[in-house]
């Protein structure tokens, strides 16, 4: 619509060829014709907590503010596509909501079966059967132990399928491999997530419903790494900090090469120019966590602690 606009203020004539019945007549054949998909660049979509959510639409270089749906005691916790899944990372939370921002339309799941407190949740979406998955891993109640005289936490996983309109079991996470605050990106069909310190990376088959840690060695000095996924690659952000100082120095992008071979490794792509480093971190704390989201071949990457992305 904005488009048409513009284009109708250009000139008369312009004006006149899109009040043509001719210009209606095939916009018609075209609407109708289910093989003509129009496509569109996707949106970089920033979640906030307020009542409003931030779009950017790169096709025209401008953000769209999006209404946030007004469910008590949620927020956005996964995303695919144009979907949302709204829940409650902080309190117990058994209920989980779908939602089209665009489309305003919202949707309750069935409660999960074990899965009480939310560690780790992600989306995957599936355009060819036009149905999405979500996985959350987390706690389920805790059992007080009497033999040591504390609390005991067990962890499950369990996935979601829209096209099965229920929840199933999974195989439980890694005890020693803690949810870190990065979200994790579903690549080639599997889900990977980066631990907290140590750091490293996990990933989840949802065929097999199996967790396993990579046996991939880290990037030297490496600080609060973020995972993306571009165009079938697994992509790493994350600063390099000097050992001596601890001071920071660079920002550097890898990518997990040999990903479906026994012998995998991080290869660095590139470091960010030294004078967009430094406009960049300018305000930023050295332990701010990075952010980062992957759009076909561009990486958007962020901060909490800075408004520049």
């Amino acid at each position: 619509v904005v488009s048409t606009v513009q284009f109708r203020s250009v000139c008369t004539k312009w004006k006149s060829l899109f009040l043509s019945d001719a210009y209606w007549r095939k916009r018609y054949r075209m609407d109708q014709d289910q093989d003509q998909e129009v496509k569109r660049d996707a949106w970089f979509f920033l979640c906030t907590t307020g009542q409003f959510s931030c779009a950017f639409d790169f096709e025209m270089d401008r953000w769209h503010k999006i209404p946030n749906p007004a469910i008590p005691r949620t927020s956005i916790i996964a995303a695919a596509g144009s979907i949302l899944c709204l829940g409650n990372l902080v309190a117990d939370c058994k209920i989980l909501y779908i939602c089209n921002p665009i489309k305003k339309t919202l949707m309750q799941l069935p409660p999960t079966s074990r899965v009480q407190l939310i560690h780790k949740a992600s989306m995957c979406l599936n355009k060819d059967a036009q149905s999405y998955k979500i996985v959350v891993a987390g706690e389920e109640n805790s059992i007080m132990s009497a033999l040591m005289n504390s609390r005991v936490y067990r962890l499950y996983t369990e996935i979601y399928d829209s096209i099965a309109g229920y929840w199933r079991m999974a195989g439980n996470p890694l005890p020693h491999a803690k949810f870190g605050s990065d979200p994790g990106v579903w690549c080639n069909g599997l889900f990977y997530s980066i631990t907290e310190m140590p750091y490293g990376v996990v990933r989840f088959d949802p065929e097999n419903g199996v967790w396993t840690e990579l046996d991939a060695a880290m990037p030297c000095y490496i600080s609060t790494p973020s995972l993306a996924e571009s165009n079938g690659r697994l992509i790493m952000i994350g600063r390099v900090v000097n050992n001596l100082n601890k001071a920071t120095e660079k920002i550097l992008i890898w990518e997990l090469q040999n990903m479906d071979s026994d012998i995998i490794a991080w290869t660095e792509l590139q470091q960010m120019p030294h004078c967009i480093y430094s406009e960049f971190m300018a305000t930023v704390k050295s332990y701010s966590p990075l952010v980062c989201s992957a759009i076909g071949d561009w990486l958007c990457i962020a901060t909490h602690l800075s408004p520049r992305t």
